[in-house]
């Protein structure tokens, strides 16, 4: 019966015609995976490149539609997308997900998707500066809100849409060298530094500056051999003084403890000085901020101070200061 069922379907005169239709098939480029997708979807490739960090970042990708509204997440990706989405135009915000001491709010929206940095309590015997939260510094935040070859991801029916994505870094660092005068010895270094912008915008990159936070930081020995030179470096997504701002838009406070247990306070404006540097970097701030303070401890525990960009042009070896 097995035989007489297997010549009715399938006589010898078709088995021809059934082959050659699979291998004309093979050769139109419609593979398994095309076949998988409803009409009305498209599929994405969208690799991950990370700007020459060859250190793989788990990251996040997040789809909005034309109206801005999220449509899809897909996290924990190494390499990139691929996938199918409905026939369509869309955004994309890409993240690191190994980001340090920062949150995310906003993102069900495509512009308001923002990474901001954690706020805080200030320590023990610091004084909030007029009134401002204090947030943790922000480190190895990475993300972007377009593809390298273009802002919008178009989605056709049944096709492969190929694209690239390079989150970039949204953090910078200010690495403040100090140098103090008018005491023999330093027990501790700690200061606030104060109009530090709250966050960044993932889908522009822009800043959050709406409102001023501070970050506290605590200075270290800057070498063995020069016990009162100092290096503190300060981790933020950046510093709300432009070319345009006041005075007073960044300010800092220093507290020194000395070696018979009393302190030395000061607060100084360093706005001045951040617009040399950024009129100096083609009008904006570089990754590595250096400024340069000079503390003279005065009678009376007052303290004052010089600060300036610090000049990185000298020859020499020195360290934290090239010497002349």
């Amino acid at each position: 019966m097995n035989r007489i069922e297997m010549k009715r379907y399938y006589r010898p005169g078709m088995i021809l015609p059934l082959a050659a239709a699979a291998i004309a098939l093979s050769f139109t480029g419609c593979v398994k995976r095309e076949l998988e997708i409803r009409p009305d979807e498209g599929y994405a490739r969208i690799v991950l490149e990370w700007g020459g960090d060859d250190r793989p970042r788990s990251a996040r990708y997040l789809f909005y539609d034309a109206t801005g509204k999220m449509v899809k997440e897909v996290t924990g990706l190494t390499d990139g997308f691929e996938g199918t989405l409905p026939v369509g135009t869309y955004r994309v915000v890409v993240h690191n997900e190994d980001a340090l001491q920062v949150d995310y709010r906003g993102i069900d929206r495509y512009e308001t998707a923002e990474v901001f940095a954690r706020p805080t309590s200030y320590s023990d015997g610091v004084h909030a500066m007029s009134g401002e939260s204090c947030v943790l510094e922000p480190q190895m935040v990475f993300g972007t809100g377009a593809c390298n070859e273009a802002d919008e991801i178009v989605i056709r029916q049944c096709d492969t849409t190929r694209m690239t994505v390079t989150p970039v870094e949204l953090t910078r660092s200010v690495r403040f060298l100090f140098t103090v005068t008018g005491v023999d010895r330093v027990n501790s270094f700690t200061g606030v530094l104060q109009g530090v912008v709250s966050g960044v915008f993932l889908c522009s990159g822009k800043y959050n500056s709406s409102t001023s936070c501070t970050v506290e930081f605590e200075a270290s020995p800057a070498t063995r051999a020069a016990a009162l030179e100092y290096v503190a470096d300060v981790g933020v997504f950046s510093l709300l003084t432009t070319t345009q701002s006041s005075a007073g838009t960044n300010k800092m406070t220093v507290t020194l403890t000395l070696s018979d247990g009393s302190r030395s306070t000061g607060t100084f404006d360093l706005t001045e000085t951040l617009q040399k540097i950024i009129l100096g970097n083609e009008g904006q701030y570089p990754l590595h901020i250096p400024v340069d303070i000079t503390l003279r401890v005065e009678p009376l525990g007052r303290l004052s101070a010089t600060v300036e960009p610090w000049d990185n042009s000298g020859s020499g070896g020195g360290n934290p200061r090239p010497q002349p």
